[in-house]
């Protein structure tokens, strides 16, 4: 018998996926942002894994909001949770945007979410937030000034994200959106 939450989730699935996919693109998108961004000078293979750490943290909530859709709604909370404090990543506020599919996530995991997942949803969103979040930390915690001298130029900057940081926030983002994908698994439903 289907209930009302998995009939909610149903009609929303155009519109979490239309989400997810667009949050995934912000974050590909980003990461080339960041690394076209960059000085000719810093564009090296270490600017390159930075922007690929970079654009995997910004992407992971889409990716979330995507395996929402394959019978694990609890994932949604996190993925809209993750974009509030990543939409004010950029002193720019370029990714202010971000503000606009989380509020589309909440909405649609409030009217998904089966009563009765409260501790399954808790567990989920937590593990997830830690690990993301350390995610980001992993990618600006440290200051890594830097200088850059070529025939024709010199340029400076007060941080860059070394390969140490960037290994560890993408794997960081892995294990976190794997133990959501874990964690939010379907359990038995009563008929």
């Amino acid at each position: 018998m289907e209930s009302h939450h998995d009939r909610d989730l149903r009609e929303h699935k155009l519109l979490v996926r239309i989400t997810g996919g667009l949050v995934v693109a912000s974050g590909v998108t980003f990461g080339l942002v960041r690394f076209v961004s960059e000085e000719p000078a810093g564009q090296n293979l270490e600017a390159a894994v930075g922007a690929i750490a970079f654009g995997s943290v910004i992407a992971a909530p889409g990716i979330l909001a995507l395996f929402a859709l394959h019978d694990r709604p609890a994932l949604l909370l996190p993925a809209a949770l993750l974009l509030v404090p990543l939409s004010l990543l950029s002193f720019a506020l370029v990714t202010l945007p971000l503000l606009i599919p989380a509020y589309l996530l909440f909405r649609t995991y409030a009217h998904a979410t089966p009563e009765g997942s409260g501790w399954r949803v808790a567990a989920t969103t937590s593990v997830v937030l830690v690990f993301l979040v350390a995610a980001v930390v992993a990618l600006f915690a440290h200051e890594d000034p830097r200088e850059f001298v070529t025939e024709t130029a010199f340029y400076a900057t007060s941080d860059i994200v070394t390969y140490l940081e960037a290994v560890l926030s993408l794997a960081l983002t892995g294990i976190g959106v794997g133990a959501g994908w874990l964690l939010a698994r379907p359990g038995t439903r009563n008929a």
